[in-house]
């Protein structure tokens, strides 16, 4: 008798007895009418990661936002018209809105721009992404210490300053920290700690673009001139918003890049709503304050909620990226302005920490009276720095809270990410949740401070270690949730149902999700590391000095500006030796876990 086949059209014979397969497979639609069951390990999984960011960055948002509207005689605008009313202020909202328009921008379409020529660099690109991420392993505080350094005035100790005075001929150098030139010395410190990050996205990302593209495009008549806006970009949707989260994120936190870099006397003119609530918020008073913590957070969500939109948009599955070798181009001329751009993004890259390290290695008095360029190198510097046992400490006690606060995450959002990917949640809770992910992603810590540290006082829990790890973990879970939901739901739907059909033990499917995904788990991780390790304005809010952070104590180091500058460049170095080696040697994989979601 003939065999009932498996669906495939293959019949089979085995002794007169028919032969019946049946390919079991699980039914994920939707039911016609009624509610879909929602899996018990489903909420499970999403209670760790919802219950700490919504306690501790939900809660005191919705606090902030309440209290902004409350005054004399009941609820309205009077404390968003106080706050616009002063020209100060106004200023420095002037001022967070083009760092949330300027960062991204600049970021990414410089990003793009560069990943053009990395994936044209042959045999050179690893190098040229290594140098180019190394600027994202130093914290925003040591970059503003940094380039304030770099655009001293005085041409006896400014790389700037001296370089000008020597081409113009001249003994004078060249005033950029001043209020007419700070706005340029803040750009440039942002860009080059941030636009090497976004090139290794984009320059890991644009490679693996589906090569069926060309010939679809093609097909359709596109023509090169269109080839960049027709398919290039929409193709990139999803790795351009994850470099433009990632750069939402560093803009939502300038504060302290602003409050290293800008001396004194102009901080007035570089402040950003941020910098101005810290000075001033006990004069504006409580409803004012609460409302000038709203107006960024709410500008931030908007630009966070756009590219989380990007960051839904699926792709099949990329091809792996071409040779090095095959990228090359084929004339010589264009070889030789490949070679020559990318000697400068090396150069661009690795020349401020060349600075801060040569800075380091001169004496304490001989750092306050002349350039690195100058004679009288030695260890001084680090001896004075190290010398009360206080950078000693810190260093350990960041890396314990950074370790610990990175392995928090990933056993909070690890579950919660595969929870929203694979957990049978309706649309609209999903939706929901990444709309309320995405804003708690970037929401600035001024926004949540003064309910935070009320309900840590009122706990007895203000300054204590284990409160300021948690903290960081409930702002780091938000962005990492994102990610890897992204990037579990692009594995095939295959795959996770086999898992599930040969174990129900929904953690089972989970790990066969994990260990396909696991560049993308390394992205979450080190990047939470690098965060919590170059942490300023948590500990300095929400922590205190008794955290002892090495932010906070290369803060202490560097309050005489002119006169410490070699033992604030020693423990600057010092700090940032741990995060720079994590990151050049995680570099690889890093880029491919924030890329793995793109094209699902």
């Amino acid at each position: 008798m003939t065999a009932v086949g498996n669906g495939r059209g293959d019949h089979r014979r085995d002794g007169g007895v028919a032969l019946l397969e049946i390919a079991p497979r699980e039914d994920t639609r939707l039911p016609v009418a009624g509610r879909p069951r929602v899996p018990g390990w489903t909420l499970l999984f999403l209670l760790p990661a919802v219950l700490l960011a919504g306690s501790l960055l939900a809660v005191p948002l919705a606090v902030t936002f309440v209290r902004s509207w409350i005054v004399e005689g009941g609820p309205g605008v009077a404390n968003y018209l106080s706050v616009l009313g002063d020209g100060q202020t106004r200023h420095a909202i002037w001022n967070t809105l083009q760092w949330i328009l300027f960062a991204p921008a600049v970021c990414v379409c410089g990003g793009l721009l560069l990943a053009l020529l990395v994936r044209y660099s042959g045999p050179w690109r690893s190098l040229l992404l290594a140098a180019a991420a190394a600027p994202f392993a130093v914290s925003a505080f040591v970059t503003g210490l940094t380039f304030r350094l770099l655009f001293d005035p005085d041409p006896d100790r400014g790389t700037v300053s001296a370089l000008v005075a020597t081409l113009g001929g001249s003994e004078g150098g060249v005033v950029l920290l001043d209020p007419s030139g700070i706005a340029w010395v803040l750009g440039f410190a942002f860009v080059w700690g941030w636009l090497g990050a976004t090139l290794v996205v984009l320059g890991t990302g644009a490679p693996t673009l589906p090569p069926e593209l060309r010939r679809v495009g093609r097909a359709y008549g596109i023509r090169r001139q269109r080839w960049l806006g027709s398919v290039v970009l929409p193709a990139l949707r999803p790795v351009i918003a994850v470099a433009l989260l990632t750069v939402l994120v560093a803009a939502a936190r300038v504060f302290d890049l602003v409050l290293a870099a800008a001396p004194g006397s102009v901080q007035n003119d570089a402040e950003v709503v941020g910098l101005h609530w810290w000075r001033w918020q006990d004069d504006l008073g409580a409803g004012a304050s609460a409302a000038l913590a709203v107006l960024p957070a709410a500008a931030l969500s908007v630009a966070a909620l756009a590219t989380v939109w990007l960051l839904g948009r699926w792709w099949p599955a990329p091809e792996p990226p071409t040779s090095p070798e095959s990228d090359l181009p084929r004339t010589r001329p264009l070889r030789l302005v490949v070679r020559i751009s990318g000697a400068l993004i090396v150069v661009a890259s690795l020349a401020p920490l060349l600075v801060l390290l040569l800075t380091s290695l001169r004496s304490p008095r001989d750092a306050a009276t002349g350039g690195w360029w100058q004679a009288g190198w030695g260890l001084e510097s680090y001896r004075a720095a190290f010398a009360s046992g206080e950078l000693t400490d810190a260093l350990g006690s960041t890396a314990i809270r950074a370790t610990v606060a990175t392995a928090l995450l990933l056993l909070c959002a690890v579950p919660a990410a595969y929870a929203m990917a694979w957990g049978a949640l309706p649309r609209a809770a999903v939706r929901t949740l990444g709309i309320g992910f995405a804003v708690l992603a970037v929401v600035p810590v001024q926004a949540v401070a003064d309910p935070l540290s009320a309900a840590l006082r009122g706990a007895r829990l203000a300054g204590a270690p284990t409160a300021l790890t948690l903290l960081h973990v409930a702002f780091g879970i938000p962005f990492a949730v994102l990610l890897l939901r992204a990037v579990f739901r692009g594995v095939p739907q295959r795959e996770v149902m086999r898992a599930r059909h040969g174990d129900p033990n929904p953690g089972t499917a989970l790990l066969a999700v994990v260990s396909r995904c696991w560049p993308a788990l390394l992205a979450v991780g080190v990047f939470e590391f690098v965060q919590v390790w170059n942490d300023f304005v948590v500990g300095l809010l929400l922590g205190g000095p008794e955290n002892n952070l090495v932010t906070l104590v290369i803060q202490g180091q560097a309050r005489q500006f002119g006169t410490s500058w070699g033992v604030t460049a020693a423990g600057a170095l010092a700090t940032l030796i741990v995060p720079l080696v994590l990151v050049l040697t995680t570099g690889r994989w890093v880029a491919r876990g924030f890329i793995a979601g793109m094209a699902r």
